[in-house]
């Protein structure tokens, strides 16, 4: 039997309401499968930035406060007053046991307030850049009065090698088992999903596929996905003469994703940077073959390629390509494990 527990969520932003399915999907992934699995553990989210409005509203029975900050910096000490505020309130109802803040920054730097005001614990999960050199949080709070969680061993390394300091814990955003039949007719060559902003260099996507069509002329790809650079992209494969083998579909909703991904044969993920890369795991789960950099989860093995440059890209798809695939799903990230893990750190089993 799990303990009653009292969790508050820092973060700089939470979906709107339950069609916001862009905002941080792993996050809305492990708060409904939290709550399945613990229906007794309370959670209030403060949403620092996003969305854009003030207000208190209820999303899939988690009850949050959003402060609408829109990253104004004149909005900043309300934004963290009002967490505060929060935390106040919450304790005053004997409603406040654990703070777990997302991302190292200003939601972190809060939580670390709250933490040393009343007592409790705070747990702060990295989620990306904010591991990073040019991040001053990492310099400025103490990273002995909160339990680090990292997403991955690449993201462990980096956050070490800037603070000379380990995580504490490693714990990487899971997905559910996908059902489907194996058998289906996979159409799709590569497909991408992603930002199309330069981190995630899509422009190498589309160098592989010109590379592809030479010796695989009816190549079929599409990536998913908008960005600031997608006009650059679809200029890219105009002068490539890559029309007729891809296609940009902007952003789609995570079960239009599924399918897709159930009809696709190789994940082409040539991003330069991943805190995990969800999308991995997605992708594992749907049954493709992933050709990728060491980033985020990144782990070879018979369905997952790993390149050092763009070449070995272009030649991982191309062997996956000369081969007789099979498309069983490999859930190596299950969120099973990911709402375990974090009830013990929450102290769920105590």
């Amino acid at each position: 039997m799990s303990k009653e527990k009292n969790i508050l969520l820092l973060t700089p932003g939470f979906p709107k309401d339950q069609n916001d399915y862009l905002c941080i999907p792993p996050l809305q992934d492990f708060l409904i499968a939290l709550k399945k699995n613990f229906p007794s553990v309370n959670i209030t989210v403060a949403a620092f930035q996003y969305p854009f409005i003030q207000g208190r509203y209820n999303w899939n029975n988690i009850s949050v406060f959003s402060f609408g900050g829109r990253n104004s910096k004149l909005e900043k000490i309300f934004v963290w007053d009002s967490a505060i505020t929060i935390a106040k309130y919450l304790k005053e109802k004997n409603q406040l046991d654990v703070v777990h803040s997302l991302w190292f920054g200003e939601c972190a730097f809060v939580g670390n307030r709250i933490s040393t005001r009343y007592n409790i614990k705070h747990i702060c999960t990295l989620m990306g850049q904010d591991v990073s050199t040019n991040n001053f949080y990492l310099r400025l709070l103490n990273k002995n009065k909160l339990t680090v969680v990292s997403l991955a061993q690449n993201q462990s390394d980096l956050f070490r090698q800037i603070t000379r300091q380990n995580v504490d814990e490693e714990i990487f955003w899971g997905v559910h088992n996908q059902h489907f039949d194996s058998n289906k007719k996979r159409e799709i060559d590569l497909l991408g999903v992603g930002s199309l902003i330069n981190l995630k260099n899509y422009k190498a996507f589309i160098n592989v596929l010109n590379k592809l069509k030479s010796e695989f002329p009816a190549i079929k790809s599409m990536i998913i996905g908008d960005g600031n650079l997608r006009k650059k992209l679809i200029q890219q494969t105009k002068l490539l003469g890559l029309q007729n083998n891809i296609e940009f579909t902007g952003n789609l909703k995570r079960s239009e994703v599924f399918n897709i991904m159930q009809e696709s044969k190789i994940l082409l993920h040539p991003s330069l940077f991943e805190g995990s890369g969800l999308v991995f795991a997605e992708a594992l789960a749907n049954g493709m073959y992933i050709v990728s950099y060491n980033v985020g989860y990144a782990k070879e093995n018979d369905k997952w390629n790993i390149a050092k440059n763009e070449d070995e890209l272009y030649h991982h798809c191309r062997s996956l390509l000369n081969k007789n695939l099979s498309f069983e799903p490999m859930n190596i990230f299950p969120i099973e494990e990911t709402v375990n893990r974090y009830a013990e750190l929450y102290g769920l089993f105590n």
